[in-house]
């Protein structure tokens, strides 16, 4: 008789054990939040093109060709967004940004925004 009472309670701490760890496992857990950074709503946009200035200092022109008049300038690592492109009789592409026309030879472009913060961010830590 000890033999049987000595499984019944081996299996009744069993029991215990198993139940306790099968609760304790299914806590309620906290809801996750995923928190999505809306500063540049266009950043994913499939129709919109990135480009990241690869020269120390690029000059914008008034219009897509070299000896257009001097509309502004920008810094190696600075991202922008293209707003339209053409190519000039050299055959060479011209992006239009907001402050002017660069030659596709001071941009490296990319298809979203976060590419181009990656590489401007490898550009800017390549200088120091």
């Amino acid at each position: 008789m000890k033999v049987n009472s000595v499984n019944k309670s081996i299996i009744l701490i069993l029991i215990i054990l198993c139940l306790t760890s099968f609760f304790a496992s299914c806590k309620k857990k906290t809801a996750e939040v995923i928190v999505f950074d809306d500063s540049h709503p266009l950043a994913l946009a499939p129709d919109v093109e990135w480009a990241v200035v690869t020269e120390p200092y690029a000059v914008f022109k008034e219009s897509d060709e070299w000896g257009a008049a001097t509309a502004g300038h920008c810094r190696k690592g600075e991202i922008l967004q293209v707003k339209g492109k053409s190519v000039d009789a050299d055959k060479e592409n011209w992006y239009y940004f907001e402050g002017g026309w660069l030659p596709q030879s001071c941009v490296s472009i990319f298809s979203n925004r976060y590419k181009a913060e990656t590489i401007s961010k490898g550009l800017l830590s390549s200088e120091n």
